[in-house]
C-alpha cells in the first residue's frame, strides 16, 4: 500500500470514529445523534423491554385462576393474583426502560435555523424528548408498574407523561391508565370524569388498540359498580376490538354471564354455545357447558339435563369439577320444587369441593339461606359460618354475609349457653348413681371418638405423604435448571395445589391455620392438667374430658352455684331476644323469646322493660290480645316502673321532661356554688339533691361535687376516701373516671400539698385549717421517717442514712429499714430513739445534711419524727399530708 492510500485510509477511520463518537453523546441534538440513539434504544433496549412485558401479559392470561362462581374479570391488571405472576418480567421491563432513558434520552434543543420556522419545524423544536423510544419507555414503565401493583409510582409516571408529552397518543393512553388506577383504588368519581372526558374528546386516537383500551376500561368501571346493563355495550365493543383469542374467549364468556344475570337467557345461551365452539381450555369449556345446562333447565329440559350431568359425574376428567356439577344439579332440583334433593346435592357439592373454596362457599350459602328463611337459625348459623370462612372478600355479598354471620353467631352462642346451663342443672339434680352412669357413658363415647379420629388422621397422613412424594417427583423432573423456586411458575402451582389440599382456602392473616378463631387460646398459654390451683389460689379448671371431675366441675350443686347458673341463663335469654328483634328483625321470634324470659324470670329487674318490649312489638304486628295481656301484667306487677307509668299516665313523658329540667337547674345551682368557692353551701345542696333525686342521672355528678367540696374544707384523707368511693358507687361512669384522675393526681402531689398552707388542684383545694384529732400527743419511743417517691434509689438512700448515723450518732443503737407506705410512696425508717428529744436532735441534724437524700428534689420527699403509737395510725391511714399538719402543730 502506498503512503498516500494508507494516509487516506487512516483519515477515513478517524472521520468515522469522530462521527460515531459524537453520535454517542446525549448532550448534542443532531441528525447523527438522534439516529444513533433511535436505533440503539429500539433494538438494544426497547425491544427486550417490550418482549418481557408481552411475556408477562401472556403468562397472566394463561395462568390466571378464574372464579367461575362469579363474573370473570374484564381486566386482569390490578388483581392481586396477577402481581405474583408477572412481577419478575415487569421488573425486567422497568429496568430496561430505565437504562434506555438514562443512556439514550435527548432533551437538549437542536440548533435553530436562521429565519422564520414553519409550524412543523416549531412543533419539532418544542419537543421535550427527541428520541421516540425514550418517550415510549416512559409509557411502558407506567404500564409495568400497574401490572406489578405499584399504583402510586405508576400514577406518578403517567402524570409525568401528561406534563411532558401533550397532544400525543401517549397522552391519551396515559389518561386511560390513570382511570384504571382510580377504578382499582375505588375512586369511581375520578375514573368516570376522566373516561367521560376522553370519550367526548374528538382528538382521541383512532384504531382498534385505542378503542379496546377505552371500552374495556368502561366495562371494568361498570362491572365494579355492578351496573351490568351499562356494561353490555362497552363489553361488546371490547369484544370487537379484542387483541387476541384469549381476550375474545374471556369477553364472550363474561358477556354470556352478564346476559344471564340480566335475564336475557336466549342471548346468554347463544354466547355460551359460541364459547364452546371457540375451543377454549377444558375448565372454561366445562363451565360454559355447565351454565348452558343451567339455562336449558329453565326451559323444561331438566330431566334430560339431570341425566347428562349425572353421567358427567362418572367421567374421570370431571373429578375436579364435581362440586360445580352437584351445585348445578341442586339448582335444577330446587327449580323443580324438590328441596330435599337440592339439599343433598348442595351437601355433596361442598363435600366434593377440594380446590375451589368459592364453590364450597356458595354451596354452604345456598343451604344457609334456605334454613334462614324457614327459619331454622341454628342450622343457618352453621352454614353461614362455613360459607363466610370459604368465600373470599371479593364476593359481592361478602359484607352482608359477614354481618349476618356475626349476628347468628351471637344468637347461637347464647342459645348454647341456655342449653348448657339447663343441662347442667338437670344433671345436678340427678341421683348420684344415675349421674355417675351418665358420666361413664360420656367418657366411653369420648374414648371411642378419639380412637376413630386417630385412625382417620393416620389415613389422611398416609394419603398426604403419598401425594407429597408424587408432587416432589414431578417438580424434581421439571425444576432442573430453572433457578430459584419462586421464579418457577410450575413449582409454584404445585405448591399452591399442595397447600390447598392440606389446608383448604386460607386468607392471609394471623392464625390462618384456624378456621374458627373465636375459640382459639393464646399460643403462649400452657395448660397443666395436673395442677389443682392457679396462681391466685383458685381451683384450676380440669381439662381432661376423660376424667370424672371434668363433668362434675361445672355442675350447680349448691344454692350459690345455681344462682350463678340462672344469672347466665337470664342474661343469655335476654340477648337472644334482642338479636331476634334488633339484628335479625324477626319480630315474632323476638316476642316468643321475650315471653319465655318473663315466664322463667317474672321477678327479674329486666321484666318491666321486657313486658314493655312485648307490648310494643305485638302492637306493631297487629297482635292486639298479646299486647293488651302484657300491658296489664306490666301495670299490675310493676305499677311504679317507668314503663308502667308510660302506659297509665298520658302526661308521663311531659312530667318526666319537667323533672329532668328541674334536676338540671338544681345541678347548675349546686355547681355554681362550688365554682364560687362556697363549698359548705355546695356540700349541703349536693347532699340534699342526692336524697331528693335518687336513681337519676345527676346523682353521680352531685357525689363528685360533694367529694371535691370535701377536699376543699376537710382533710386530705377524707378527700381521698370520698374520691375512692366514686369508683365503688358508680363504676364505669364519667364521674368515676374523673374522680380516679383526681385521686391519682392527689397521690402524686400529696407531699407538696402538705408542705404549703394552701395548694390548688384542678377544681379542688386543700384547706389545712382543719386537722382531724386522730393523732395522740407525742411521747415515749420515737422514729425518724423519710417519705420518698416510688422508684427512688432506695438502697443508695439507706446507705446514706447509715453513713450519717455512723458519722454523728454512733453511740445510739439505731436500726435502718424501709417499707411501702401507699401506691405512691415508700418510707425509710430509723428506729431506736427512746424519747422525743433524741429523735428531735436527729431530725434537726438531718435537715442540715444536704447529701442525706442524694439527688432527690426537696419538694419530692419529706422528713419528720413520729411516736410509735402515731406511726401505727399513719400506716393504717396512709395520709402523709394529714400527719405533717399535725407534726408542725405538735413539734414546732
Amino acid at each position: 500500500m502506498s503512503i498516500k492510500s494508507r494516509n487516506s485510509h487512516i483519515a477515513l477511520i478517524a472521520l468515522l470514529l469522530l462521527v460515531f463518537g459524537n453520535a454517542c453523546s446525549t448532550k448534542k441534538n443532531t441528525v447523527a445523534t438522534r439516529t444513533f440513539h433511535y436505533i440503539t434504544s429500539k433494538y438494544n433496549y426497547f425491544f427486550n423491554a417490550n418482549q418481557s412485558y408481552k411475556n408477562a401479559e401472556l403468562r397472566a392470561n394463561e395462568q390466571f385462576t378464574y372464579n367461575y362462581t362469579a363474573q370473570l374479570p374484564v381486566l386482569l391488571v390490578g388483581k392481586p393474583q396477577v402481581t405474583s405472576l408477572v412481577g419478575g418480567d415487569m421488573d425486567r421491563t422497568i429496568n430496561k426502560c430505565t437504562d434506555l432513558i438514562r443512556l439514550h434520552s435527548i432533551t437538549v434543543k437542536p440548533e435553530r435555523k436562521r429565519g422564520a420556522m414553519t409550524s412543523k419545524e416549531k412543533e419539532f423544536y418544542n419537543q421535550n424528548e427527541y428520541v421516540l423510544w425514550a418517550r415510549e419507555a416512559w409509557l411502558l414503565i407506567g404500564k409495568a408498574r400497574i401490572w406489578k401493583g405499584a399504583f402510586p409510582e405508576a400514577a406518578q409516571t403517567f402524570e409525568y407523561i401528561l406534563l411532558q408529552f401533550p397532544n400525543t397518543p401517549m397522552w391519551f393512553e396515559s389518561q386511560v391508565w390513570l382511570a384504571r388506577i382510580s377504578i382499582i383504588n375505588a375512586d369511581f368519581v375520578a375514573a368516570a370524569d376522566r373516561l367521560r372526558d376522553l370519550s367526548n374528546n374528538r382528538k382521541y386516537p383512532k384504531g382498534k388498540h385505542y378503542a379496546h383500551l377505552l371500552n374495556s376500561t368502561w366495562a371494568e368501571y361498570y362491572q365494579r359498580l355492578n351496573q351490568t346493563d351499562k356494561m353490555v355495550p362497552h363489553l361488546k365493543k371490547s369484544l370487537e376490538t379484542a387483541p387476541d383469542k384469549q381476550h375474545r374467549i374471556r369477553y364472550t364468556f363474561l358477556l354470556a354471564q352478564v346476559q344471564q344475570q340480566n335475564g336475557n337467557y336466549a342471548e346468554a345461551s347463544k354466547l355460551f354455545s359460541k364459547v364452546i365452539r371457540m375451543s377454549p381450555v377444558y375448565e372454561l369449556n366445562f363451565n360454559a357447558r355447565l351454565q348452558l345446562a343451567s339455562i336449558n333447565a329453565r326451559n323444561g329440559k331438566g330431566k334430560d339435563l339431570k341425566r347428562q350431568l349425572v353421567r358427567m359425574t362418572r367421567d374421570e376428567k370431571n373429578r375436579d369439577y364435581l362440586d360445580q356439577i352437584y351445585y348445578t344439579l341442586a339448582g335444577i332440583e330446587r327449580g323443580e320444587g324438590n328441596m330435599d334433593g337440592a339439599i343433598e346435592y348442595y351437601k355433596l357439592s361442598a363435600q366434593k369441593s377440594i380446590n375451589n373454596s368459592n364453590q364450597k362457599g356458595l354451596s354452604y350459602l345456598a343451604l344457609a339461606d334456605y334454613y334462614f328463611a324457614k327459619p331454622n337459625y341454628q342450622f343457618a348459623q352453621s352454614y353461614y359460618d362455613s360459607s363466610y370462612n370459604a368465600l373470599d372478600d371479593t364476593h359481592p355479598e361478602y359484607l352482608v354475609l359477614e354481618v349476618k354471620t356475626k349476628n347468628l353467631n351471637r344468637l347461637v352462642e347464647n342459645l348454647n349457653i341456655i342449653q348448657l346451663e339447663d343441662s347442667l342443672q338437670r344433671v345436678a339434680k340427678m341421683p348420684f348413681r344415675e349421674r355417675d352412669n351418665l358420666i361413664a357413658q360420656l367418657i366411653a363415647k369420648v374414648r371411642n371418638e378419639e380412637q376413630k379420629a386417630r385412625e382417620a388422621e393416620q389415613e389422611d397422613r398416609n394419603r398426604f405423604n403419598q401425594f407429597q412424594q408424587n408432587q416432589m417427583n414431578r417438580v424434581s423432573d421439571q425444576q432442573q435448571g430453572t433457578g430459584w423456586y419462586f421464579y418457577n411458575q410450575s413449582t409454584l402451582s404445585y405448591g399452591q395445589a399442595e397447600f390447598r389440599m392440606r389446608w383448604g382456602q386460607r386468607r392471609l392473616e394471623d392464625n390462618w391455620r384456624r378456621k374458627n378463631k373465636r375459640t382459639m387460646l393464646p399460643e403462649d398459654i400452657t395448660v397443666n392438667p395436673v395442677a389443682q390451683t392457679d396462681t391466685t389460689g383458685m381451683p384450676r379448671k380440669v381439662i381432661d374430658n376423660k376424667s370424672r371431675e371434668f363433668y362434675l366441675q361445672d355442675l350447680p350443686t349448691t344454692d350459690s352455684l345455681l344462682m350463678v347458673s340462672n344469672q347466665r341463663i337470664e342474661k343469655a335469654m335476654l340477648q337472644v331476644a334482642e338479636v331476634y328483634e334488633k339484628q335479625l328483625k324477626d319480630y315474632n321470634e323476638a316476642i316468643n323469646a321475650f315471653e319465655r324470659f318473663v315466664s322463667r324470670f317474672p321477678k327479674s329487674g329486666y321484666a318491666p322493660e321486657v313486658y314493655y318490649s312485648i307490648y310494643q312489638l305485638a302492637s306493631q304486628q297487629g297482635k292486639v290480645s298479646v299486647a293488651e295481656r302484657n300491658k296489664q301484667t306490666l301495670i299490675a306487677s310493676f305499677p311504679q316502673s317507668r314503663q308502667a307509668l308510660m302506659l297509665t299516665n298520658p302526661n308521663f313523658l311531659e312530667e318526666l321532661a319537667q323533672r329532668q329540667r328541674e334536676q338540671e337547674l338544681f345541678y347548675q345551682k349546686t355547681f355554681e356554688l362550688y365554682s364560687s368557692n362556697k363549698c359548705i353551701e355546695a356540700l349541703e345542696e349536693a347532699k340534699k339533691g342526692i336524697e331528693l333525686y335518687k336513681g337519676s342521672d345527676i346523682v353521680p355528678k352531685l357525689h363528685l361535687i360533694s367529694a371535691l367540696c370535701t377536699g376543699k374544707i376537710g382533710s386530705l384523707s377524707a378527700y381521698r376516701d370520698a374520691l375512692g368511693q366514686m369508683g365503688k358507687l358508680f363504676p364505669g361512669t364519667l364521674e368515676a373516671k374523673t374522680a380516679n384522675e383526681y385521686l391519682a393526681l392527689l397521690r402524686e402531689r400529696e407531699l407538696q400539698l402538705a408542705q404549703v398552707s394552701t395548694i390548688s388542684l384542678p377544681q379542688a383545694a386543700v384547706n389545712q385549717t382543719k386537722v382531724e384529732a386522730k393523732y395522740a400527743q407525742p411521747e415515749g419511743e420515737h422514729l425518724f421517717v423519710a417519705v420518698i417517691p416510688k422508684r427512688s434509689p432506695i438502697n443508695q438512700l439507706k446507705f446514706n442514712v447509715i453513713s450519717f448515723n455512723v458519722d454523728y450518732f454512733l453511740l445510739i443503737n439505731l436500726n435502718v429499714s424501709n417499707r411501702e407506705l401507699n401506691q405512691s410512696f415508700d418510707i425509710i425508717l430509723v428506729e431506736g430513739f427512746r424519747k422525743q428529744d433524741e429523735a428531735w436532735q436527729y431530725y434537726t441534724k438531718a435537715l442540715t445534711e444536704k447529701e442525706l437524700m442524694g439527688t432527690l428534689n426537696p419538694s419530692d420527699y419529706s422528713l419528720f419524727i413520729i411516736s410509735r403509737k402515731n406511726f401505727q395510725t399513719l400506716i393504717e391511714d396512709k395520709a402523709v399530708a394529714d400527719y405533717l399538719k399535725f407534726f408542725r402543730t405538735a413539734y414546732q
